[in-house]
């Protein structure tokens, strides 16, 4: 999927998480920017849009914390690890999918997260 299907196919409702890494003469130099993006045409309720933004939020907030936290940073490598090497197709677990350099996962949150 190129980047004119991947824009083509947001929808007003999605979140995306931007993550931008800085360079220096054309090298990554290990810092990034995160954005957290949503449209002004946003059809989610108020409290909706809430738990969602706080859903992304949280997502955004694990690259701090890999930094900080050791533990967490080889318990999220494991899992990662472990699911990319899983060939396992039950609905209730995460369903990675590559295409070029996007990943997407599909994950049941059942609402909570």
């Amino acid at each position: 999927m190129d980047i004119k299907e991947i824009l083509n196919d947001l929808k007003p409702e999605d979140f995306i998480i931007r993550i931008t890494p800085y360079l220096d003469d054309g090298s990554w130099d290990g810092d990034v920017q995160v954005s957290l993006v949503s449209s002004e045409d946003n059809p989610l309720g108020e409290e909706d849009f809430a738990y969602v933004s706080h859903l992304c939020s949280m997502l955004c907030a694990t690259i701090p914390v890999i930094e900080e936290d050791e533990y967490v940073r080889d318990a999220l490598h494991s899992y990662v690890n472990d699911r990319f090497n899983d060939d396992n197709d039950d609905a209730d677990e995460p369903n990675y999918t590559a295409d070029g350099n996007v990943l997407t996962l599909t994950s049941k949150t059942r609402g909570n997260a």
